[in-house]
This record gives structure tokens, sequence and C-alpha cells, in this order.
């Protein structure tokens, strides 16, 4: 019996893995261009009277590619409301291979609520690995202590 049982879940195991790489697969596609939403929060509800807990929020941009620079073209933060709340990005910011960059919004800016989000855009010559977009929000009390990430989701 153990036997079929440690058979039937290598088996599920084994199913769930390989109906999952097409997605691992193209989440690391080469591309050429890509426009960004990335969720972040300003701050967290807790509680039945949905306190609030404010968070740090950094947006971290990974140029994946080992060769090949890259141009962070724009980063815009919007709040809720999807109003645009400041553009990071005067002009094209080029990053060399294995770069990174973090765009911060502190613990004290609530404006972008807990529905605020980056969108961004970032080009290059041709095609390389896509960079990672990620936004770690960071928050503390006076007992505790949590961070989360949102990873970014191609949009265009």
């Amino acid at each position: 019996m153990k036997t079929h049982r440690a058979s039937l879940m290598m088996g599920i195991f084994f199913f769930v893995v390989v109906a999952l790489l097409p997605t691992w697969a193209s989440a690391r596609a080469m591309q050429k261009e890509q426009t960004l939403y990335v969720p972040a929060y300003s701050y967290i509800y807790h509680g039945n009277k949905e306190a609030k807990i404010k968070l740090t929020t950094t947006l971290s941009v990974r140029n994946t590619s080992r060769t090949e620079s890259i141009r962070i073209v724009s980063v815009d933060y919007y709040d809720t409301d999807g109003k645009l709340l400041r553009s990071y990005v005067k002009e094209p910011v080029v990053m060399k291979p294995l770069q990174s960059l973090r765009y911060i919004v502190s613990l004290d800016d609530e404006e972008g609520g807990s529905g605020a989000n980056f969108v961004l855009k970032w080009e290059a010559d041709k095609a390389v690995d896509v960079p990672i977009i990620e936004s770690i929000m960071l928050g503390t009390g006076s007992s505790y202590g949590f961070s989360f990430l949102t990873q970014g989701v191609p949009i265009e």
C-alpha cells in the first residue's frame, strides 16, 4: 500500500511539474521590450477595524543578461484609483549586464494606498533574457516584522 501511495504521489508531482514547465519557460523567454504591471502596497489592513500597517516599498529591477545592457524607459507609480502619482525616470536609464536598480516608496508615503502599482517599460537593442522586476514590501511594529513581494506581469 505504501509503495502504491508513493508511486501515485510521485506521479502527481511529475504531472504538476511537467504541467508547469511551459509557464516557467515562457516567463524566462527572450524579449526585446516589455511593459510590466507590478502590484505594490503603501499599507495593508489588519484586525476587525481594518487598522493600517504602513509599508516601505522597494521596486527592484535586475538585468539578468550576462552580456547585454537594457534600458529602463519609464517607471511610473500609480495609486489605488489609477492616478499617476510620480514618474521615477525622466530619461532612459541604461543598465549594464547583471546590474540592479531600486526605486523606493518610503514608509510615511501612504498616497498609493492598498492597491498601488508600478508600470515599468524596458527595452534592449536585441532580444535578451527578461529582467526580474519585483516589488518588495516591508512592515514592522512593536512586536512583529514581515515582508512579502510581488512580481511584474507583462501587460503589453
